[in-house]
């Protein structure tokens, strides 16, 4: 490196100076993105481009060592290792490629090409000199050898700080120079995007900002499917559920998990903002640690119009043969979904099962220890696993733990529910074995264990809809079903309580 500028140093007690000359090195790396045809790239004041899903998308980066003056460093020789954020480096290629990997000679390296995979809304290259030297393995290198190179007490990798990986010519961290690029824009994913329009999202426990507004240059009269719009359709003591009603795409539905009630919602609010991390709770697509804005939903009045009618959709209704289908249920996965003329369970009691199923009959945990034994050869497993298939055996130490029980369809196929926002001295779903409910709605999970995958969880009492005289909720629950619009609308939820200690 060139020596420039030098350093006033005290010497001792004595008002004397010496002139020591300092190494001027490389302060900063120039990171320029272009298209793959060497096209400029929109930034973010620019209608961005398409979301790229299920592919990967190339660009060709710049590079260049600037010393502090704003410079190109010629002496600069070394590697820089790439990264983007948000997204993933696939690959890099190139005449000064190598791996994730690209080497600057005489303070440049031109036109490499980087292939991105996930990449959204606005998106920024890193370079960092990070004195990586990467060698074959076969070739012994520094980091490997055994031998403490640099002289500070700590040998090869992970040990010496130096190191970058096992197979780094050099224990010494080099400059750290970095550099980043303006950003580059792409569309933010919708939910349906975000649940990966299938079973499983895109971005594993990656954090993913939600598309909530339209992108720059989006004409939302001409277009109104491509200007998201995020209704909160229920709130739960654990999070909380969203539509996004103007995606035609499907799939377009979420719940945030918020570990708790979260404060300041209701039931027909538009979100403003959704940010997360995207992960899969048992075949589950959910946003965890969610970061969220909304605009309150003002209702109508009559001396104030207000925001209009509430936009909570009306809930699909799940015909009798889609519980097989595993595409239609993942379309409709985390949704508001109803279905009508249902019966519960026949079998359905605490009494162990140990010889067969029966009215009050169908507890699997034959030792009574208060879970079931799965292992091979249980008896335990054989009575849960022979409940699972028969239609009408409602498994009772599953509903005893979770409230969940099972409902049978108009063909003899079967659903679980979750009625628990109803109390059992509303309805005491025990007591309704056998008995007819007439339609039933809720918000729709997965949970990718056993023969029942699906639950209906109800919201509220609005959401149920029987006939059965013995039961409070159904004789002084509604005659027909809620409309969404007024349905389990309730007063705005608390602050979270324990806001102080999350």
């Amino acid at each position: 490196m060139r020596r420039a500028r030098l350093a006033m140093v005290a010497c001792g007690l004595a008002s004397c100076t010496v002139n020591k000359p300092l190494e001027e090195r490389t302060e900063a790396l120039y990171v320029n993105l272009r298209a793959s045809d060497g096209s400029a790239l929109p930034g973010v004041t620019e209608p961005p481009l398409p979301l790229p899903l299920d592919e990967e998308v190339e660009i060709l980066v710049d590079l260049i060592a600037r010393l502090p003056n704003g410079a190109k460093d010629d002496g600069f020789n070394g590697y820089v290792r790439i990264s983007v954020e948000p997204g993933v480096v696939v690959s890099v290629a190139g005449d000064r490629a190598n791996g994730r990997n690209i080497v600057l000679l005489q303070g440049e390296a031109l036109a490499q090409r980087v292939r991105l995979r996930n990449p959204r809304g606005p998106t920024r290259l890193w370079a960092e000199d990070v004195g990586y030297v990467p060698v074959s393995v076969d070739e012994n290198p520094a980091c490997s050898d055994g031998i403490d190179n640099d002289g500070d007490g700590l040998i090869d990798f992970p040990y010496d700080p130096g190191c970058a990986f096992a197979n780094d010519d050099t224990e010494t961290g080099g400059t750290h120079a970095t550099g980043v690029s303006r950003p580059i824009s792409f569309e933010l994913p919708r939910l349906g995007d975000v649940q990966g329009r299938g079973a499983r999202t895109p971005y594993p426990l990656e954090g993913v900002e939600v598309a909530t507004k339209p992108a720059v240059g989006v004409d939302c009269d001409a277009t109104p499917e491509r200007c998201p719009d995020l209704i909160v359709t229920r709130i739960s003591s654990d999070g909380f559920y969203v539509t996004d009603i103007s995606d035609l795409g499907g799939y377009n539905h979420m719940f945030a998990f918020t570990f708790n009630s979260p404060g300041g919602l209701r039931v027909c609010d538009r979100i403003t903002a959704l940010s997360g991390t995207a992960l899969e709770f048992f075949g589950f697509t959910e946003l965890s640690f969610p970061s969220f804005s909304n605009h309150p939903w003002r209702f109508p009045t009559a001396t104030d119009p207000g925001d209009g009618e509430c936009l909570v959709p009306e809930p699909t209704v799940i015909a009798p043969d889609d519980v097989d289908s595993d595409a239609v249920m993942e379309r409709l996965e985390s949704s508001l979904v109803r279905v009508e003329n249902v019966m519960v369970g026949a079998y359905f009691g605490p009494k162990p099962a140990g010889n067969g199923f029966a009215a009050d009959q169908s507890n699997c945990d034959l030792d009574g220890n208060g879970i079931i034994d799965f292992s091979t050869g249980s008896p335990e497993g054989a009575c849960a696993n022979a409940c699972g298939v028969d239609p009408q055996c409602v498994e009772w130490t599953g509903f005893s733990a979770r409230g969940n029980y099972r409902v049978v369809l108009p063909n003899q196929k079967s659903l679980q529910v979750n009625t628990g926002s109803v109390p059992r001295t509303r309805f005491d779903p025990v007591a309704m074995r056998g008995k007819p409910i007439r339609v039933l709605s809720g918000t729709l999970r997965n949970f990718s264990g056993g023969a029942l995958n699906w639950t209906i969880e109800t919201r509220c009492p609005s959401d149920l809809v029987c006939d059965e005289p013995s039961q409070v909720a159904c004789a002084e629950g509604p005659k027909d079903p809620v409309s969404s619009t007024t349905a389990c609308v309730f007063p705005r939820s608390q602050d979270d309580p324990n806001e102080g200690s999350n």
